[in-house]
């Protein structure tokens, strides 16, 4: 017996559809340009002062050796030269590590300011504090989509108000006042669900 569910069986609101598929986006060019920007800088940077530092190595390496009249056995070029080019590559990969790091701090400072500030919103909405927070400035996709879905609470919040204030206090006694409260009982429901316009 196969137990593996065909699209078909599902209801539709458990079918994936191409169009309400989420989509991951990882690039924030605001902060990312910068990062990139001093990586290749500071590349730039480690690749000609790595240039230099063999070049003055090299040139010590020639110029102990130029003035020598007989080739001796202690001359060992190539061991000098690789201690250099060792030397230089860690010290190269010790800057990386350490601009990692700082890019990596740089990220985690940036987005905990975003967290941060999600947070405030979000608590504030959990207390039902609805009201414009002018110190919350939308300097990301992810504010900007938390500080709408705010206002649309607000709105939904209020029109749901505004139907429990226009019910009666009573219990209406005739039948066309208790179908009418029966109405908007069923939308304050509706607005309750947030389906409601």
């Amino acid at each position: 017996m196969n137990t593996r569910f065909r699209a078909g069986m599902l209801p539709p609101s458990l079918r994936k559809r191409e169009d309400d598929r989420r989509r991951l986006h990882y690039i924030d060019h605001l902060i990312q340009k910068w990062l990139l920007a001093a990586l290749v800088i500071l590349e730039c940077a480690l690749i000609g002062l790595a240039m230099w530092a063999l070049y003055r190595a090299l040139g010590g390496i020639i110029d102990d050796n130029m003035y020598r009249v007989h080739l001796s056995e202690d001359m060992k070029v190539l061991p000098r030269f690789l201690a250099e080019g060792i030397r230089i590559l860690l010290a190269v990969g010790a800057v990386n590590l350490l601009a990692i790091v700082l890019a990596d701090r740089i990220w985690a400072v940036y987005v905990h300011g975003i967290v941060r500030r999600l947070d405030g919103i979000m608590q504030r909405a959990q207390q039902l504090d609805f009201t414009e927070n002018d110190a919350v400035l939308p300097s990301h996709a992810v504010l900007e989509q938390a500080l709408n879905w705010r206002r649309a609470e607000a709105q939904r919040l209020g029109r749901l108000r505004r139907a429990i204030a226009a019910l009666p206090a009573e219990l209406p006694a005739a039948p066309a006042q208790r179908a009418a409260a029966r109405t908007a009982l069923a939308g304050i429901r509706e607005h309750a669900r947030g389906d409601g316009g």
